[in-house]
Parts: C-alpha cells; structure tokens; sequence
C-alpha cells in the first residue's frame, strides 16, 4: 500500500532529478512493488533492482504475484542485485535472465561488533563455555537442535537473547529449553546493545530450520559473528552459512561433533573476520557488471 502512495511522488522527484542534472538517474528499487515505477521509468532511467531477502515467502505477500512481478523487474532492470547465491541463480533459472546483468551482494556487518567489549552482568556469571543464540525465536528457528546443544555435557550454558513469538507457546521444545537449569533466556535487548551480548558467547549458534526463507537469505548475525571471531556452529539449512567454511555445519545427530569441533577452535581464540557494507560498497564498484546498472 505505501508502495503504491509514494510512487506518484518519487516518479515527480526523479524526474525533476534527471532535468535539473541534464540526465538520466539511476533508480535502485528494492521490492517487486515498485515494477509499476520501474516501467514508467524505465525510458529515462537506468534501473537496478536490489533483492534483499525471498519476497515469495513474506508473510502477507502474494507468493505468485512476487515471482511474476520480480521476473518483470528483473527483465526491466539492468543490473538485478542479490543478497544471496541461492537466490541469484533461482532468478537466472525462472526469468532466463542473463547472468552477467546479475551478481551478489550478501549482508555485512558493522564495525562495531568487532571492538572487544565487557559482557552484560546477566551473562557474565554464567558457567562457560558459553554457547549462544541472538534473534526472535520464531518459526524459522530449529529449537529441537538448540536442545540438542543444551543437552551436550560439554556445554557450560546456553544463552538465548532475543523475544519468543507468540506462536511458539504451545511448542513442547520451548517447554523443554524453559525447564532446563543450563538454559537462560534474556530476552529482548535494546539493538545498540546486541554487540556485547553477542561477543559474550564463547561459541555462536545459528540454529536456522529447515524453510525456504532460511535457505534463500543472508543472516547479518552470520556476519556479526564473523566479525567478533568466535567459533560458529549452525544447521546447514541456510544456502550462505553453509557454504561458509569457517563455520561448523550439521544436522541433529552431528552436534556432539560441532560442539567438540566448537570447542577445539575456541582454545585457539578468536579470529576476526570483517565484512562491513562499505566492503560490500568496494565489491560492486571493481565488480565486471557495476557498468550495466551504475554507468555514470
């Protein structure tokens, strides 16, 4: 609905743009909503669509119309960004676009979650080796591997920070990770604060399930702890973890595995891996298709 209220005024704002600078714009747009600014456009503008995430599975977006209207875009565009491999090369498959019009940009982090920091008093008492969580338990989230984790020997705590979804109430698991003495929840916490909170586990976990939303996207939380440099282990569910060789991939049956292979990497201490947007800024401006839809 916002789309459709402000398209109407961008199209006057562009087109005052492109007059007054004696040329056309670039227009980046981001969901397949904006197709219709996208062709009146078009003429005068070159057109970049940036895909962050799969929009066929947005709660409440029309799952059908998003694939229709994206391959349109797509088609109009000349250079069609995405934050992920798995969903650059669904695009190239579905639409039959030209790969070379396309490339991938994946999420980064911020600077500041690689800058050591004390860790909050709720988290700085518990029995360590911590291993933790961050984000809104929901759906996405696979709460039998988290029990999994928890139920390890070798694990000192589990930290959970982040809400719980209401839809997650009735679920046994939930009921199990609330009833375990090793586990804590710590809820939700101001996102300025997400840094010290997450550079205080001992060893990250990303215990995405197995859905196409999770195997489309590119977790920022992914990036953040690469950024503070502790061992990660995650499910393999997400198409850009697992193909991450730095972090420790596996189903159920291997966490014993992870947990061990966690904790070896973790006595050799952390190692900061850097991925900011400006990186992600650099990227696009060497990458061979940076001309198609930047040309100026």
């Amino acid at each position: 609905m916002l789309s459709w209220i402000g398209m109407p005024i961008l199209l006057r704002r562009i087109a005052q743009l492109a007059d007054s600078d004696g040329g056309a714009a670039t227009i980046v747009v981001t969901t397949p909503h904006y197709l219709p600014l996208a062709r009146r456009a078009a003429g005068r503008s070159a057109i970049v669509y940036y895909c962050s995430d799969d929009y066929r599975s947005y709660a409440g977006w029309d799952a059908r119309r998003m694939a229709r209207d994206e391959a349109a875009l797509c088609r109009i565009a000349r250079l069609s960004i995405f934050v992920s491999e798995a969903l650059r090369a669904r695009a190239v498959s579905e639409y039959a676009l030209d790969p070379a019009k396309t490339c991938v940009s994946p999420n980064a982090t911020e600077p500041r979650f690689a800058v050591p920091s004390a860790k909050p008093p709720g988290i700085a008492a518990l029995p360590s080796p911590i291993f933790g969580a961050a984000g809104v338990l929901n759906t996405r989230i696979d709460l039998d591997f988290l029990a999994a984790v928890a139920a390890d020997s070798r694990v000192g705590s589990l930290a959970l920070v982040g809400p719980v979804e209401a839809a997650l109430e009735d679920n046994p698991t939930l009921e199990r990770l609330r009833a375990d003495p090793k586990v804590h929840f710590f809820g939700a916490q101001p996102h300025e604060d997400m840094p010290r909170w997450m550079a205080s586990f001992d060893v990250a976990v990303i215990p995405y399930a197995a859905t196409p939303f999770n195997h489309f996207c590119s977790p920022m939380r992914l990036y953040d702890h690469l950024a503070i440099g502790q061992p990660i282990i995650a499910t393999p569910h997400c198409d850009q973890i697992a193909t991450r060789p730095e972090v420790l991939t596996g189903e159920i049956p291997a966490v014993p595995q992870l947990v061990g292979s966690a904790l070896e990497t973790l006595k050799m201490g952390r190692v900061q891996r850097i991925e900011t947007w400006d990186h992600r800024v650099v990227a696009l401006q060497e990458s061979p298709v940076a001309g198609f839809g930047f040309p100026q």
